[in-house]
């Protein structure tokens, strides 16, 4: 993923939950986006796209915290905070994965 595949859409809805009204600060809000859709994708083997965290389900919020906690400085509470949800993240795609992969006959 590069900064340029950010829809505005999405760069709005993190500043709307940051409070962010200006835009002087967008650039560096992009860089937040980018590097916290990063590391959700570290988290799983299936490669994500942007159209994964545009819906309202667990990748969203996730991406939407953890820009905020990176805004806020705050990225060394993040995964105590949200063990569960990366948990479920985590179990979704591996889920996902045995269903498109199968079992091994035998």
């Amino acid at each position: 993923m590069k900064i340029e595949d950010i829809p505005a859409e999405l760069l709005e809805e993190v500043k709307n939950n940051l409070f962010v009204t200006w835009s002087d600060d967008d650039p560096q809000i992009n860089i937040i986006i980018l590097k916290s859709m990063n590391y959700l994708q570290s988290k799983v083997t299936q490669l994500l796209t942007i159209e994964d965290f545009s819906g309202y389900d667990i990748e969203h919020t996730l991406l939407i915290e953890r820009c905020r906690y990176d805004w806020n400085n705050a990225l060394n509470e993040f995964e105590k905070n949200f063990a569960s949800e990366i948990l479920a993240f985590i179990q979704k795609y591996a889920l996902k994965d045995w269903k498109e992969n199968g079992e091994a006959d035998g």
